[in-house]
């Protein structure tokens, strides 16, 4: 999420892929769009990154078009799509990383895949958690009994992004192999804050409030209606603590706004709308708390950033990151849960809350940077195309 140079338009590559531009390691996704895909756009664009810098043997191949907006290219591997052979970069490739599930992208490169006999990996990136098979759940029943299911079956490995969907994958292909290599971010955007005036000068009513910041989409399931009837519950004890939400709307602002006006605190909220490059970094260099109270995640990028920027972090058991116990607030997706965890922080001393952060943040650099996760990423790859020892980070 935080790059922040001005994006040159990406050149559609047409069939076949240069072949100095077919990386061994192949990367297919959707299409690299942050507004509409949200935390999954970094997740990709940080690991392909982190791998190329390792080997400078990345390729990434889009079904759609990609739209950075003011995210960074500078240093991506070489990315192409839509018009493009898909099906010949994914025989020329030695490992292929397909990314999500019920899409065209992971049907088209399994398949190209298997034809070749090139080992496939598949990252869910929370579309297996439980949350996300019920909604929409006989179309994705359906798609899974006709399509995924043999596509995760015969997948050389699937990539999970946390423990539990180590379980979520396994439910669904028991006998694939697993890798858990979670999300990572890049220290250097966070190393020093901008000053607070810079959005307070946007945004003259945040002036003098303690922000509590929501970056996400905003979608149902990152628990905005508990967040909105939490914060209600505790705004006349806190006259100064103000909302900023952050992110592209996918449906749930509409709800929210209209819950804040019944509830009396729509006056208390501030919406930035879709958020990328300096813009964000403004957002959580001005926060005081952050706050994600999810009912499905994958591997929240956006909470690696708030620890990464030093923030005090609120997050909910489904944002699936046990590790980070002592260095969060983490609660129940549950009204009462949320509220007394959000009263707790600004509760708080800012010495208190600054230990917090500081916590959260010597979390990140210790196992969460992206260099880190590209040597594990590597290393399957490397098994998975010339054997070898099982690294540690598969499951079987």
């Amino acid at each position: 999420m935080i790059q922040t140079k001005t994006t040159p338009a990406i050149e559609t590559a047409r069939d076949p892929l240069p072949a100095d531009q077919n990386g061994r390691w192949l990367h297919v996704c959707n299409g690299l769009d942050p507004v509409r895909d949200g935390g999954m756009v970094p997740s990709i664009l940080g690991m392909t990154r982190a791998l190329d810098r390792l080997s400078g043997s990345v390729s990434i191949v889009t079904v759609t078009e990609s739209r950075l907006g003011a995210l960074e290219t500078d240093d991506l591997p070489p990315l192409h799509g839509p018009e493009v052979a898909l099906e010949a970069a994914v025989a020329a490739a030695e490992v292929v990383h397909l990314h999500g599930l019920w899409q065209i992208q992971t049907r088209r490169g399994a398949r190209a895949a298997a034809r070749a006999d090139v080992p496939y990996l598949i990252a869910a990136h929370g579309m297996a958690e439980p949350w996300a098979l019920r909604h929409k759940r006989w179309k994705k029943r359906l798609y899974l009994a006709l399509v995924e299911s043999r596509n995760l079956r015969e997948a050389a490995c699937l990539h999970a992004l946390s423990r539990p969907e180590i379980d979520h994958l396994r439910a669904l292909a028991p006998w694939t192999p697993v890798a858990f290599v979670p999300n990572g971010v890049d220290l250097a955007p966070f190393h020093d804050p901008l000053p607070r005036s810079d959005l307070e000068n946007q945004y003259p009513a945040l002036a003098g409030k303690t922000i509590i910041l929501f970056f996400g989409r905003l979608h149902a399931k990152k628990g905005l209606d508990l967040l909105v009837e939490a914060f209600a519950r505790l705004a006349s004890d806190h006259p100064t603590a103000h909302l900023l939400l952050a992110g592209n709307d996918d449906g749930a602002w509409g709800p929210f706004q209209e819950r804040a006006r019944a509830l009396g605190v729509a006056e208390k909220t501030t919406y930035l709308g879709h958020t990328a490059g300096d813009q964000a970094r403004r957002a959580l260099s001005a926060a005081d708390v952050f706050v994600l109270p999810s009912y499905s995640e994958g591997f929240s990028m956006a909470v690696l950033e708030a620890m990464a920027a030093r923030l005090p972090c609120l997050i909910t058991t489904a944002c699936h990151f046990p590790e980070a116990e002592n260095a969060a607030v983490i609660v129940k997706p549950e009204l009462d849960a949320v509220e007394r965890g959000l009263r707790a922080l600004l509760e708080s001393t800012p010495q208190e809350r600054l230990r917090l952060g500081r916590k959260g943040r010597a979390l990140v650099e210790a196992g969460y940077t992206w260099d880190r996760q590209a040597q594990k990423l590597a290393s399957v790859y490397q098994w998975l195309a010339g054997g070898g020892p099982i690294p540690e980070c598969v499951v079987l």
